[in-house]
């Protein structure tokens, strides 16, 4: 069964996967901006920090079935960098968001999209749902406040919370800030001419748990469906990618010659040397399993870039 959906962060990364794939699935969806532009005409916008819009928003949207959370500041370096604004977006605005649905909407089920990021520096591998939360950043401790608040929600105030805690994941129009698009378009702007020959990175002896961004979406709209009240479920691969060996497969497909510098500012004081988690519990619940490999991913990934240098869109 289907609905209706407001999807926070429309705009977004994967709100731009998420909003399509649930219209092909049947629902209605009504999508929701932080700031308006060209390319949200037609959206709601409200600026999650302001209780007032979220109210209003939420009042807007007319009657729904679900909401999805998506909207955040997910760059982690930028949440180190501005904490008060990462914690008024990520926290008070799931807030106020999860209070506006419980006064307009009360019978939704609100999916907040949480992160792996809350776990922190793993005592054991794969990581589950049964591991503590130890967030080691602002952006992971906004996100494991907002993860608690709306466990709190479920537990007192009967609003129907999943909580999904997706790992690192990927595609074909991620800003470059994240590592695999970021190698992608350095590869790509150097073959354009736009770049001298030489690779940026950080960390590259690190390995992270990557999953296709079209097989998160899936995973969203099944956790809707299908997700037990109240639960929280890693969205993830199960497998460790080495970074070093996605930088070497990009390298590989590079129509011309560079070389590899190290970045400091690249780097993160609270690199852990390897991340993978287990998503048994979710595929238990409703079947779900990744589809598309990883060398798919990093070939869309360059195609993609390659195809913006090309076209200049």
């Amino acid at each position: 069964m289907t609905g209706r959906a407001l999807v926070t962060g429309a705009d977004g990364f994967v709100g731009g996967y998420l909003c399509p794939h649930l219209e092909e699935m049947g629902w209605q969806v009504v999508p929701a901006v932080m700031h308006p532009s060209e390319d949200s005409e037609g959206a709601l916008c409200a600026n999650l920090r302001s209780a007032a819009e979220v109210r209003e928003l939420v009042a807007q949207a007319g009657p729904l079935t679900h909401v999805f959370h998506l909207a955040a500041v997910s760059f982690a370096p930028e949440a180190g960098a501005n904490p008060l604004t990462a914690f008024e977006t990520n926290l008070s605005g799931t807030v106020h968001l999860a209070e506006a649905t419980i006064e307009h909407a009360p019978s939704a089920r609100f999916v907040f999209i949480s992160s792996g990021a809350v776990y922190g520096l793993p005592q054991f591998l794969p990581i589950t749902e049964e591991h503590p939360l130890n967030p080691g950043d602002a952006y992971a401790i906004s996100k494991a406040a907002a993860d608690q608040y709306c466990r709190y929600l479920f537990n007192t105030r009967q609003l129907d919370t999943i909580r999904l805690r997706p790992f690192n994941h990927s595609g074909p129009g991620q800003s470059d800030q994240f590592v695999l698009s970021s190698f992608a378009r350095q590869i790509a702007a150097i073959e354009a001419g736009d770049q001298e020959p030489v690779v940026c990175v950080g960390n590259v002896h690190t390995a992270r748990d990557f999953t296709h961004v079209r097989d998160i979406v899936r995973a969203y709209e099944l956790a809707a469906r299908e997700g037990e009240p109240g639960a929280a479920y890693n969205i993830c691969s199960g497998h460790a990618w080495s970074i070093r060996d996605a930088l070497n497969q990009l390298l590989s497909q590079s129509r011309v010659e560079v070389r590899i510098e190290t970045d400091e500012t690249r780097t993160r004081a609270t690199d852990v040397l390897e991340i993978v988690g287990s998503h048994a519990r979710f595929s238990s619940r409703t079947q779900w399993t990744p589809t598309i490999p990883f060398d798919q991913l990093l070939n869309e990934l360059l195609r993609a870039w390659r195809r913006r240098y090309r076209t200049g869109t």
